[in-house]
């Protein structure tokens, strides 16, 4: 190097400064949306909230995120490459966002899917910013376990001092005011933690993670969740036959051939059986084939969405209207849709019709082809990356998407605003859309997510 250029060049101490200025920010960053999605900024009076408090929104909501995507936007100019590199990887992601925001056009409340759409782009772009300022995954995960198992901690605390607010008569509902998203929150944390103590290296974080997995798993129980409940144990499943597969090789695969032909044999006969009657399909897997009357919401919010196939109604302009524009209004009393209060109803208990409802079928079928991308590449990654704690961060991702996709089909969180689970699959999602450069990690000419 020239003198001229040795003088030109910034200072090791100046690069330094700014690495650690991003991953201090980053720290702090991620602790806070993790805090503020999982927590929020008014636990415990979910159950109390009126259809005119969901209309109005929480003052202290916008005055803390729009500081949060201050924050991301600093760590994505500093991190801008790899920001870009996240965006590339994730354009079906960003379509549907902007899409999002474009349905103000045409939207019935214009008004509200200004806001909702905000709403949703200052998550994306804080999740880009952590995504971007990621540098240790094992660093990345442990964090999330921390700040996750707190989350439980809380919510175990909160139902132990005020039962009244925290249990309800069909579950314990901790901070949420439901039991199905305290269900929900429980089966997340369980897989991280479940995957932080496979990718622990001494026996005192195995024994965290263990720790947390069952403290989580006690909470889960005590909801009352089947659904969180059924899905837990199928995404541990599914975790456990990776790591047989990693083990195991070639023979793992024969294995799981033989076992996906038996399993098809025995649907195809249960189907003859049935007389190729869903119905009686159905009741052969689960005790009530309504899903607890889902099936009348569901018929509800097809028949809504099909009224704007292409567009939808707008992001966020369906469902907490105001009472005297609720789509449930209108409805004849006589079926338990018709006869609930106004207000009680404000999703359609499917993540894929309630965003078919916003954003029309095209942009539903990009979302979901988006998750299914950011899943394809933590799956893989899972499976080449070297270092046990790089493989336990790609799979606690990979395995919560796989549950964001399925979890959606009783629950709608698919790219709605808010939602603890949505907020996560973006991160993760945009994290995935990376490639992380050290020893523990695969290289670029490896892997292109």
């Amino acid at each position: 190097m020239s003198l001229a250029e040795n003088f030109l060049a910034p200072p090791a101490i100046g690069r330094f400064a700014r690495a650690n200025w991003s991953a201090r920010a980053h720290e702090f960053l991620l602790v806070a949306y993790l805090l503020f999605t999982f927590i929020g900024t008014h636990p415990l009076v979910g159950a109390t909230t009126t259809p005119e408090d969901r209309l109005a929104g929480s003052p202290l909501d916008r005055l803390l995120a729009p500081g949060m995507t201050l924050i991301g936007l600093a760590l994505i100019g500093a991190r801008r490459e790899a920001a870009w590199e996240a965006l590339r990887a994730n354009k079906l992601l960003v379509a549907v966002l902007a899409f999002c925001q474009a349905s103000i056009l045409w939207s019935n409340y214009p008004d509200l899917t200004l806001r909702r759409a905000l709403a949703l782009l200052f998550m994306a772009t804080i999740s880009l910013g952590l995504a971007a300022s990621i540098d240790d995954l094992r660093r990345f995960h442990t964090r999330i376990f921390q700040a996750l198992t707190f989350v439980i901690l809380v919510n175990l605390a909160a139902t132990a001092l005020w039962p009244d607010l925290a249990v309800t008569d069909i579950g314990v509902a901790g901070i949420y005011g439901q039991k199905n998203p305290a269900g929900m929150v429980a089966m997340i944390v369980i897989i991280v933690c479940v995957t932080y103590a496979f990718g622990a290296k001494s026996a005192g974080e195995q024994f965290l993670g263990a720790l947390g997995a069952a403290i989580s798993f006690f909470f889960l129980v005590i909801t009352r969740s089947k659904t969180s409940l059924g899905l837990t144990f199928l995404a541990l499943g599914v975790g456990f036959l990776f790591w047989l597969a990693q083990r195991l090789g070639f023979r793992f695969a024969l294995l799981a051939l033989a076992g996906l032909t038996i399993a098809l044999a025995g649907f195809i006969g249960l189907v003859v059986v049935s007389d190729f009657d869903v119905q009686r399909i159905l009741g052969a897997f689960v005790t009530d084939t309504s899903f607890t009357g889902r099936d009348e919401l569901w018929a509800f919010a097809w028949r809504s969405a099909l009224q704007n196939p292409w567009l939808g109604h707008g992001y966020g302009a369906f469902w907490d209207v105001g009472a005297v524009n609720d789509p449930l209004v209108k409805l004849e009393p006589g079926t338990w849709l018709g006869d609930v209060r106004v207000g009680i109803i404000n999703q359609a208990h499917d993540g894929y019709l309630e965003l078919f409802l916003h954003i029309g079928i095209p942009m539903t079928l990009a979302a979901v082809a988006s998750v299914f991308v950011a899943l394809g590449a933590a799956t893989r990654r899972a499976i080449m990356t070297p270092g046990f704690g790089a493989q336990a961060a790609y799979a606690m991702m990979a395995l919560n998407l796989f549950l964001y996709l399925l979890h959606n089909l009783t629950e709608a969180t698919l790219m709605m605003r808010g939602a603890p689970f949505c907020n996560l699959a973006l991160l993760f999602c945009f994290a995935c859309g990376r490639t992380l450069r050290d020893d523990r990690m695969i290289s670029k000419n490896d892997f292109r997510g």
